[in-house]
């Protein structure tokens, strides 16, 4: 009981820092963390020593970082509840130097967000992002 109070407080202390506060509360919980990074976002995900973030990086508002996909660990005991090995996903996240995460994107596990590109708000982000392009929708826009 007293560890979730504590947890509590913890999450509401984190929800009203500024974003660059957020970032440097972050610096020993994830893998990396550069400089001049500003997180707008409260929802850093449940394994953020899988979070590697570059210098200069903007997350917006309501993006989530999904390291550990727990619908893979279901389907996988309903389809073989004696399993030795579990079906699971667990992958890190990396954002790369000066990129930017649209408001209520969801940046899924095993995913990268290359140097210079952006994110579009809404998006969802299961694989790599190239260097220097702009995706939303599934069509990126090269930015040079």
């Amino acid at each position: 009981m007293i560890n979730r109070i504590i947890n509590k407080l913890k999450r509401m202390y984190f929800n009203h820092l500024s974003p660059k506060a957020k970032a440097e509360y972050l610096r020993g919980k994830v893998y990396h963390m550069g400089k001049n990074v500003q997180l707008f976002t409260n929802g850093i995900g449940t394994e953020p020593y899988l979070i590697s973030i570059g210098d200069n990086v903007n997350v917006a508002a309501g993006v989530s970082f999904i390291n550990h996909d727990v619908s893979i660990f279901n389907i996988g005991r309903l389809v073989d509840p004696d399993a030795e090995q579990p079906l699971d996903k667990v992958g890190s996240i990396m954002l790369d130097d000066n990129c930017m995460v649209g408001a209520q994107s969801i940046l899924m596990p095993g995913c990268s967000v290359g140097k210079n590109s952006v994110i579009a708000a809404g998006s969802v982000v299961t694989k790599a992002v190239p260097d220097n392009e702009v995706w939303g929708g599934g069509y990126p826009q090269s930015l040079l």
